[in-house]
């Protein structure tokens, strides 16, 4: 799934493993199969050395502008229709645009990465703010226009992690 903590799921999954093999009398060995093996995640979790990863990844976060370093709330649209669904998330896509809210970036929208769940087509935009009040603001004018343009199956979700 595509997400910017991807990296420190990774380390933290390979560290749980790593840290149960060998246990007991008999050594233990942790095989991984990756497409990148010289990922920075991965090799830290090879050399056990969190200090590294933690560094390179909130350099990472930085640049991204993602938490702790900015804000995100991926909005999610959804109905048991796709082209109303389709329609609803355009209809958000272009007031975003319209709207050009000062310091908020809108990536999307575009097919969520699970695009149906049990019947309900989704679809999703992802948020970017340096600040929370500025997330609030798009947010909130957002549910406005969505409830006048009789939108009513949005839902969203952020992470409210502190700007650095």
């Amino acid at each position: 799934m595509p997400d910017f903590r991807a990296a420190e799921r990774v380390f933290q999954l390979m560290t749980q493993v790593s840290g149960r093999a060998g246990r007991g009398d008999l050594p233990g060995r942790v095989v991984v199969q990756t497409y990148y093996p010289d990922h920075y995640a991965i090799l830290a979790a090879t050399a056990h050395d969190y200090a590294s990863f933690a560094e390179r990844e909130l350099k990472y976060r930085r640049w991204m502008h993602y938490p702790p370093f900015g804000m995100l709330a991926n909005v999610l649209v959804q109905s048991a229709k796709l082209e109303e669904a389709a329609g609803w998330s355009a209809e958000l896509g272009r007031w975003f645009q319209q709207a050009a809210l000062q310091g908020v970036r809108v990536l999307g929208p575009c097919t969520a990465p699970i695009a149906r769940i049990k019947g309900i087509y989704r679809f999703h935009m992802i948020l970017k703010a340096g600040s929370r009040s500025a997330l609030n603001a798009a947010l909130r004018g957002m549910l406005a226009h969505a409830d006048r343009a009789e939108i009513r199956a949005v839902h969203w979700s952020w992470m409210w992690m502190h700007c650095g």
